[in-house]
């Protein structure tokens, strides 16, 4: 496996990249409209990257929603890099920093497809199915 890095994004080289990574993966593939991936919340949001080298592979965001508790929105692997466990890494890496800033608990929209990979992940199921950008989705939480 290649040696991926894990890391808050500190340079607009990484913040772009992890931009372009996500239209890649929700606009292009997953045939969501531009203007509701790109929905102006990227500055208010921590944003994490995964690296090949000096090339961002993989993204989340993170909102701080109330005292305690965040939001992973936004997680995305490029194509050729799905399958060797970065995203699993990149909640790990998530899961300590938001402890590491006091959070208690974490929320995220899970696409239904991918709830498998969060309860791997220690998250669990809250509430009922539903819509979002046209995708089927269920709210998950873990507590830290």
């Amino acid at each position: 496996m290649d040696r991926i890095s894990y890391k808050i994004a500190t340079s607009d080289i990484e913040s772009k990249e992890a931009l372009e990574l996500r239209k890649q993966v929700f606009v292009d593939e997953q045939c969501i409209s531009e203007h509701l991936e790109i929905d102006g919340r990227d500055k208010e949001a921590l944003h994490i990257v995964a690296k090949d080298g000096e090339k961002v592979i993989g993204t989340a965001r993170v909102r701080f929603i109330a005292p305690g508790q965040a939001k992973i929105e936004r997680i995305a692997i490029q194509k050729s890099f799905r399958g060797r466990g970065i995203g699993r890494e990149i909640i790990t890496f998530l899961t300590q920093e938001l402890r590491n800033r006091q959070v208690k608990k974490v929320v995220l929209h899970a696409q239904y497809s991918a709830i498998p990979f969060y309860k791997l992940c220690n998250f669990e199921e809250v509430g009922l199915p539903f819509l979002e950008d046209g995708i089927k989705h269920i709210k998950m939480q873990k507590r830290l």
